[in-house]
């Protein structure tokens, strides 16, 4: 029986930016998502399963992501006199990237570049307390554009203003589930009826934060994580809930579960300052990356 192949990135900010170098290493002709079943992504890894999950070659949005990451962090005027006012930046700059890299492409259109692909990219709605999930599996969102979803989807608090849909207010998912790693396979298992032991999952990191914070406790009320419990707690390392992440990987029986995130940050995800030092310190997994990558899609 073939087994499912699910890419799952994490959000970041402007640390995706090593998300999108590890990617654009592959080779001419394989930037694609061919061969793939799902892709799923949360926050600005959400932003990124939106664009590629459209056809975008990886290198594309690696050369775009690079030159204008800077562009989705212009702070408003207020934010500017008092450093305190939320939230910090406008939603409007961020949304003109995400337009030029999908254009009007919506959910529905997906299958159009890739027949075979389930996208799933979660976000949080704060008016009812409930999770959200856009998806391309019961054709509820195929009105929904790609870059309003990237939108929904990167809207961290402090950082993005809530977006409206449908009348409720939308944020990151994040708040929740950095690496959407439950949400996706749960979906899959849901929908689709296949066994986590029947899943193979690439997961990819926006770094590790070297902050020297230590590892805490947080605690969520009725925020219902796609039906796992009402109440729990959620450990997380700062802004990248690794070990939650690598614990449930490794734990829930997934038939091969890989999280590649090598890489220690400073934490800052609106510090746009440090993307070309990532992007030199992600080259030096280069051949770590396509050995994983490889092993992974042969599977």
């Amino acid at each position: 029986m073939k087994k499912c192949r699910i890419l799952v990135l994490a959000g970041g900010g402007c640390c995706a930016a090593l998300i999108t170098h590890f990617l654009s290493m592959l080779p001419e002709g394989k930037q694609n998502l061919n061969g793939i079943d799902v892709i799923a992504g949360c926050s600005a890894g959400g932003l990124l399963a939106s664009a590629y999950s459209i056809g975008q070659p990886f290198s594309y949005i690696d050369a775009v992501f690079q030159r204008r990451a800077s562009e989705c962090f212009t702070k408003r005027f207020n934010a500017k006199i008092n450093p305190l006012a939320c939230p910090t930046y406008r939603n409007d700059t961020i949304d003109k990237v995400m337009k030029d890299m999908m254009g009007g492409a919506k959910v529905g259109d997906i299958k159009k570049t890739y027949p075979n692909l389930t996208y799933i990219v979660p976000a949080l709605n704060l008016t009812d307390d409930k999770y959200i999930v856009f998806e391309n599996i019961t054709g509820k969102y195929n009105h929904v554009k790609l870059r309003d979803i990237s939108g929904y989807t990167s809207a961290a608090s402090t950082y993005f203003a809530g977006r409206d849909f449908e009348g409720k207010c939308i944020v990151d998912s994040g708040i929740i589930e950095v690496m959407p790693l439950l949400t996706a396979t749960l979906e899959v298992k849901k929908k689709f009826g296949i066994e986590f032991s029947d899943m193979n999952v690439l997961a990819i990191g926006c770094g590790k934060d070297s902050d020297g914070g230590k590892l805490t406790l947080e605690y969520y009320n009725d925020l219902g994580l796609v039906g796992i419990a009402k109440e729990m707690l959620i450990p997380y390392y700062t802004f990248g809930n690794e070990l939650f992440s690598e614990y449930c990987g490794k734990n829930i029986g997934y038939n091969f579960f890989t999280y590649f995130n090598p890489i220690e940050t400073n934490g800052k995800l609106d510090d746009v300052s440090q993307i070309p030092s990532l992007v030199k310190e992600a080259d030096k997994y280069r051949e770590e990356f396509l050995r994983v990558w490889n092993y992974w899609i042969s599977l």
